[in-house]
């Protein structure tokens, strides 16, 4: 039996943190409050994060398909069969007694009514508030807790939990964790000053509030639907106080940071606020980022990224039935490199004057940035596919997808020319590469198809390997350039290369799009393309491990069922209604 309280008061101590009572006439006044947490928290809070209906969330992870996948494997038996969680068990049993509930029916009534935590700079403290379904079992529960927590003190010579009062409220707690009970919310801090400020509006009635504030009150209008967990910050307050470190107008020395987030940054300058709402249902897990976004911040050096007025678009992306990436995005990348004193460090820029110089040469002298990179469009996309081998000889041992950049040409009948010359020479240059290092030589031709030429190369096998399964890894690629109108692929393999060429005719890809970049993830042809490869992947991982064939064979095994628990991942970047919005999703099966 002491070992049983022994462990209970670790929980026990965990839980009476959350809980004190009050004096029983403020209780029975207080037992119907039915203010929002947003209008007991100061004004002068900078940050908030609140999620409104934990119960229903427990409801909905605990009902989820990948839970209950989890729940047949071998290894969540073996972990529900050792002796710590049947101690744990019997902790939770014996508190469930002492209650009168069960842990779950606690745990809707005790925090059904949502969670709240803020951040204050004026007492730099931290609140939470939370909010029962039940104010007298919050108060019975919270009763028996503290006795528990007694009991088990006195068992072990500790002092009990300190306490104190404030206004007739017991407070528990000493230092920076001080908490009590009002009615049916639980307040926590671990700043006194911030605590009694919580109080004191509990107490008195209305005071000034966040909720009173105007970007507060904007950021909350702007929710779509009922987020599972919704946080905001106040960014305007803290970059005006020199607290938004790495948000000055520095030159930065690194181009693909620049080319994916240059634009959030230029946004995050301005913008008064940032929210942050997730979505969590049994279909999809959403995370969304939002802020004001006025077309009049953006710095010219930036328009390559937000486009003219900021109506710069992705196309849709040429998706494929094999398609297991792909990125859709608006860049115009020739601005971004002619406006590179303004975007980069002293140290970048010398290194991309030092490219310009060899590439203007590589293209006969053709300014890199002005004529090649400005020959091309600013939609562009980077798209990966799976391969299929079935009728493909010789076969890789190792089987990689093939991926392709893919865009469209400002001057197609003059541009394609000058791709096909380059195209040509850079193959014959990798063919005096190969020739020194001894690899398969690449052979050129071109293709008619679907009256577009495309230009390709293929690796020349050995004579011992023209039939083989388990080639070299070079056999995965034919590089490939084709047209289709105004678009062009760069290809790793001729088959992408039509697929692609397909795909422009797809009445599917003339949807319009608002996203400035998407990006499309799709999980049962990553899953397909991974057990093209099985027996490597078994291998590699008895190699990294040393595990037995059998064991990696299982794991790789459940590492590849378990890609069958989702449809796939997307995310999105827009400017949209006076907004800029970053949404991650990942979809899952039913």
């Amino acid at each position: 039996m002491t070992r049983h309280f022994s462990a209970a008061s670790l929980l026990c101590g965990l839980l009476v943190t959350a809980v004190a009572h009050s004096n029983a006439n403020a209780q029975a006044d207080l037992n119907t409050d039915e203010r929002s947490a947003f209008e007991l928290l100061p004004a002068s809070c900078l940050a908030v994060a609140q999620m409104p209906h934990p119960d229903q969330l427990l409801t909905t992870l605990t009902e989820h398909n990948v839970w209950k996948k989890v729940q047949q494997q071998p290894q969540y038996n073996e972990a529900i069969s050792n002796p710590g969680y049947m101690m744990f068990l019997g902790i939770r049993t014996h508190i469930e007694t002492q209650i009168g509930m069960k842990w779950r029916e606690a745990y809707d009534t005790l925090l059904g009514g949502g969670i709240t935590i803020a951040f204050d700079p004026e007492t730099e403290g931290v609140v939470a508030l939370v909010r029962s379904a039940d104010a007298d079992k919050l108060q019975s529960t919270a009763n028996t807790l503290i006795e528990l927590g007694r009991a088990d003190a006195r068992s072990k010579g500790n002092e009990p939990l300190p306490e104190d009062e404030y206004r007739e409220v017991t407070v528990y707690g000493k230092n920076d964790a001080r908490f009590a009970i009002v009615g049916p919310w639980i307040v926590m801090s671990n700043k006194d000053e911030l605590g009694k400020k919580v109080l004191d509006t509990l107490l008195d009635g209305a005071r000034a509030s966040i909720q009173d504030s105007d970007n507060f009150a904007a950021a909350r209008k702007s929710i779509s639907g009922e987020p599972t967990v919704w946080s905001w910050v106040d960014l305007g307050t803290i970059r005006d106080a020199g607290l938004a470190k790495g948000l000055e107008p520095n030159r930065t020395e690194n181009p693909i940071a620049e080319l994916l987030f240059g634009g959030v940054l230029t946004n995050l300058r301005q913008t008064p606020y940032v929210t942050a709402s997730l979505y969590v249902t049994g279909k999809s897990t959403r995370l969304e980022l939002s802020a004001p976004h006025d077309n009049q911040w953006v710095e010219e050096f930036r328009e390559y990224w937000f486009g003219p007025d900021g109506n710069g678009t992705a196309d849709p992306p040429l998706d494929t039935e094999s398609t297991i990436l792909s990125i859709s995005t608006y860049r115009k990348v020739s601005e971004m490199w002619l406006r590179a004193g303004d975007l980069f460090d002293e140290r970048m820029n010398d290194e991309l004057a030092k490219a310009d110089a060899n590439l203007t040469t590589f293209f006969a002298g053709k300014d890199f940035g002005e004529d090649v990179l400005g020959s091309f469009g600013p939609a562009m996309q980077i798209l990966v596919n799976r391969q299929d081998f079935n009728d493909v000889m010789p076969k890789p041992a190792l089987k990689l997808p093939s991926f392709a950049l893919a865009g469209h040409l400002e001057n197609a009948e003059e541009t394609q020319t000058e791709l096909r010359r380059t195209f040509q020479s850079m193959v014959g240059f990798l063919n005096i590469i190969g020739a020194m290092q001894g690899n398969p030589q690449l052979d050129q031709d071109i293709d008619i198809y679907r009256d577009n030429k495309i230009y390709t190369a293929s690796f020349v096998p050995e004579p011992d390997e023209k039939e083989s399964e388990r080639a070299r890894i070079q056999f995965n690629f034919s590089p490939s350039l084709a047209f289709a109108q105004d678009w062009f692929f760069i290809a790793s393999t001729k088959q992408m290369a039509k697929d692609l060429v397909d795909a422009t005719q797809n009445a599917q890809t003339t949807r319009g799009a608002a996203s400035n970049t998407a990006i499309r993830l799709n999980a049962n042809t990553l899953s397909e393309a991974l057990d093209d490869n099985r027996d490597q992947l078994v291998a590699q991982n008895m190699i990294k491990k040393g595990q037995t064939r059998e064991e990696s064979q299982h794991e790789i095994g459940l590492l590849l069922e378990s890609l069958t628990l989702f449809k796939g991942m997307s995310f999105d970047m827009k400017t949209t209604g006076g907004e800029l919005k970053l949404e991650l999703s990942i979809q899952t099966k039913n």
